[in-house]
Parts: structure tokens; sequence; C-alpha cells
């Protein structure tokens, strides 16, 4: 089912004299059920207000109501609820549920005078937890079939040539999805259009334009872009910067697109002392609670290693941390002790017949990455954060990607943003892709991202979706 449109519209002719007054422009249907999907939410929540309140009961059912809808906008599924798979989409409905569930019963726990009233049924508390789960499943076809007639869209006007342009046109058509494994810029077969800016006010009244995306990097194009779109933007128009959108929307920043000035200027990039000193806080509790509670575990590993192949049982290897100071991570041995004795350094492949047996089931659930707790401890890594690499790739890497180094100004992790919304790679073109989500977490890193990321990374592990 479609749910997004491109349409190429030659707005002027390409023999007029004039070429400096036209760029590039498409306009793209998308959908835009979350209004509705809010909606349903907070509708949902009164009746579970009012219920209580008739019936004498306390705040557990609307505080399950509450936190099932949070986490169903932390876990994006009020984003995905049109493009994604429907067993997938079904299954992160239930887990935002389950995890609404927690939440609720720990804040009855931790405050009690919130539990003033009389406890609902068992009968009663499972018909909500019923509802909860099924508001986003109910709602599913009814928006799908609503966006594929046109209803709760609206028209983006893409204007600008290259990449930027092209790729922002790629994810409308896709639906604004948030693909994890989706390569870097890609182009759509064609040429641009022209759009001439003293017919933009026409252009945009004749395709009820809501939004205009500016793609366009030409310093003179966009001053004189600007100026045209300036009516439009006091009269409530939506304008946006692309680089700043395709952030929004894919949730990754688009190297390809900055500049110097970019680092020097946005929001974020750089957090503050204080910020700093709790994450320090957060990493040294939470490696010691991983190092306590997995120990156990830990020996059955070790003892397994042991008895599959010849070698350590623990594996360091030379990695480049924070300001580019090299140290040596601990990782549990996955590979052949020889495994780069012919080849020298090499990516590891998803499929990699250098990978022991016990290795493979290590890599799959990431249980190799466990020793990494020491390296926190010692305050080499953080919990979260970009994943260190090897001197050997960084030289390389270098060379190929703007501005790959400046993401060495934040501490490596054990996991990051790039490890849960993106396939292993092994390849230039992935480290591009990875560095991409790397500055957005340097952007928007916080205490609520880092959470989030402690979710996915639980969900990653728990379902083996590892390497």
């Amino acid at each position: 089912m479609p749910i997004a449109t491109i349409r190429e519209n030659a707005w002027a002719d390409a023999s007029e004299p004039q070429l400096e007054r036209r760029l590039a422009g498409r306009i793209c249907v998308v959908p835009h059920p979350r209004p509705a999907f809010v909606a349903a939410e907070l509708a949902l929540l009164l009746a579970a207000a009012l219920y209580c309140v008739t019936a004498g009961m306390h705040l557990a059912i609307p505080l399950l109501v509450a936190f099932c809808g949070l986490f169903f906008h932390v876990g994006a599924v009020d984003k995905s609820i049109v493009e994604q798979k429907g067993g997938r989409f079904l299954i992160e409905a239930l887990v935002c549920v389950g995890m609404g569930i927690c939440a609720s019963l720990l804040v009855l726990r931790l405050f009690p005078a919130a539990a003033s009233g009389a406890w609902p049924g068992v009968g009663t508390a499972a018909v909500w937890c019923l509802l909860a789960a099924a508001l986003p499943v109910a709602m599913r076809p009814v928006l799908r079939y609503l966006v594929a007639h046109r209803q709760l869209t609206e028209n983006v006007l893409i204007v600008g040539a290259g990449e930027l342009a092209v790729t922002l046109s790629r994810i409308a058509a896709d639906g604004w999805s948030h693909a994890k494994s989706r390569p870097g810029p890609v182009s759509l077969p064609g040429s641009a259009v022209a759009v001439d800016l003293a017919r933009l006010d026409e252009i945009m009244e004749r395709d009820q334009i809501s939004r205009v995306i500016v793609a366009e990097q030409n310093a003179e194009h966009r001053k004189a872009l600007a100026k045209a779109l300036l009516d439009r933007r006091l009269q409530g128009v939506q304008i946006d910067e692309a680089v700043r959108l395709y952030e929004r929307f894919s949730r990754k920043i688009w190297v390809e697109g900055l500049n110097w000035e970019w680092f020097v200027y946005a929001d974020g990039v750089h957090r503050s002392g204080l910020s700093l000193a709790l994450k320090r806080v957060f990493d040294v509790v939470f490696a010691v609670l991983l190092i306590v509670a997995a120990s156990p575990l830990m020996a059955i590993i070790a003892l397994a290693i042991r008895l599959d192949s010849r070698g350590p049982v623990l594996f360091r290897q030379l990695r480049v941390g924070l300001r580019e100071k090299t140290f040596y991570i601990f990782k549990f041995r996955s590979m052949r002790q020889d495994a780069e004795c012919e080849t020298g350094p090499v990516w590891a492949r998803e499929c990699d017949d250098r990978v022991t047996r016990v290795g493979r089931i290590l890599r799959r659930f990431r249980l190799d990455e466990i020793p990494q707790a020491f390296n926190v401890l010692r305050g080499e890594m953080s919990v979260i954060g970009p994943r260190p690499e090897r001197p050997f790739f960084v030289n390389e890497l270098a060379k190929h990607i703007p501005f790959y180094n400046l993401r060495h100004h934040a501490k490596p992790g054990i996991t990051g943003w790039a490890q849960v919304m993106y396939r292993y790679g092994d390849s230039f073109e992935d480290s591009l892709e990875k560095l991409q989500y790397d500055f957005y977490y340097s952007k928007h890193g916080s205490f609520f991202c880092d959470a989030r990321i402690l979710l996915k990374t639980i969900k990653i592990v728990l379902l083996g979706r590892g390497r």
C-alpha cells in the first residue's frame, strides 16, 4: 500500500533566460498520523480516569494507560503505526504494554499515597491492559486506510539540487521510515525539474503545500529562495532546513551536508560538566552491578571458551578512545587465536568463518562485550557512547569520511545509538552510516536518550539480534 508519493513538476520552461531564478523541486505526499494517535490515547486515558473516579478506585488504571502511551512514543510505535509489518508491530505494542505495567506498579510502590482507593480486580485490570494493547493495533488498519486515501497527510515541497534533496525525496517516498539498515544517499532516476521562484506562491497555493524543505546548498540560491518564501513563512507555512529535517526524521545527521560552522553553533553538541559527572556516576554504578550480576555467567562463558578452542579466555585489542587516546579493550575471545595472522587487520563479517562455535553464540547475544564493564570502571569507556574503533581503521576511515575524527570527542561506549539503530558494519559505507548516528547521539545525548538506548540494547540481547 503506498503511503507517500513524489511528483516532479515542470513549473518553468527550460528555455527561459533567467536560470538563476529556478531551482530543482519535488512535491511529496507524506503520512502524518500522529495527531490522530495522540487523540485516541488521550480519549482512552480520560475514559480510564472517569471509570476509576466513578468506581471509587485508585490511580492504577490511569497510570497503566498513561505509561503505555508514553512507551508507545518512546518506542516510536506511533510513528511506525503505518509503515511496519504487522507481526513486528504487534510485538512492539505488547512490549510497550508490558513496560507500562511494570512502570505503573513501580510508581504505586514508591508513592503509596497514589494508591488510595480500592484496587481494581484482576478481571478489570486485564480488560484495561487489553484495551491499552489493542489501541495501536485497532488503529493500524484505520490509519493505513486514511493515509492511502490521502487523509492525515501533508504536501511537502523539497527545493534544491544535489544528493541531499534526492535523499530526502527517497525518505519521503518510503514514508519517512526509520529503516536501520538503509544505506547512505541514493539517486532517484531522472533529473531535477525547475521551480520558478516568481511563481512560487502560485505553486504552493495550487498544490496546497503545508511545508517547504530547503535542500539547496548554494549560498546565492538559498538567499533568493529565502526572499521568495518570506511571505509564506509569515502566513504560517512550515519552512525547514534540509539537514535539520533529515536529522529529525531519520534520527541521524547527514554528514556530507555539514560544515565546520555546524559543529560550532549546533545546540547540544557539547555537554556540561554536571552532565558529564552524572553520566560518570551512572557508568560506575551500572558497571559494578553488571559485573556482580553477571559473575556466574562469566564463569560459565570462560569455561565454555576454554573447552571449545585453544587460546586465552579474554581478548585484548587496541582501540582509539576519548581525544584519540588509545587503550586496550577487554572482550571474551570469540575468534580463533590466529584469526589475523595471515590477513592482518580486517573487519569482522556477519558470517565470519574465523568465529568459534562458542563465539558465534556470544556474538549473537553480545555476551562477548561483558568484560568491557572493567574498561568502564577504569574510565576508558562509558556504558553509552560511540563504539571504539581500531587505530588501523581509524586512519583509513579518516581519509575517506569527512569529520570522522570528531567522533573521538565523546567517550566510547559498550553500546550506543549507532549499535541499536544500524546493522553490524563491515565497510566504509557502513562506517559513514554509523558516524551519522554517532553525531546524532553527540547532539541529543541525555539521560532519557541513554535509557532508550539501554532498553533497545536489552531487546537486542534478549532476541539474539547481535552480529
